[in-house]
């Protein structure tokens, strides 16, 4: 769980650099939408492990794992802004 965000940055950024390298051996247009949907994708993971590492911080009876979940959050957190930060090469300006 405390990995769980940065694992999902790691698997962002190799997956985007994969649909990259294919976009440009192949070539054709949907390369672009499949990196963003593949983008949003890793979005929602990281959202999702968010939610639950904050859910686990508001119950009383977890103050003996506050700290897995306090650095789940933080890397959580981490991943999400990682992700939207790679995913603005999908922008055209």
């Amino acid at each position: 769980m405390m990995l769980a965000g940065l694992g999902v940055w790691a698997l962002h950024f190799t997956g985007l650099y994969a649909i990259a390298s294919l976009e440009d051996l192949v070539g054709g247009e949907g390369w672009r939408l499949g990196g963003a949907v593949f983008s949003l994708l890793c979005l929602a993971l990281c959202g999702g492990v968010l939610a639950r590492a904050l859910t686990d911080l508001r119950r009383p009876e977890a103050a003996p794992a506050r700290f897995t979940s306090t650095v789940a959050a933080v890397g959580a957190g981490l991943g999400l802004v990682s992700v939207a930060w790679q995913s603005l090469v999908l922008v055209r300006f």
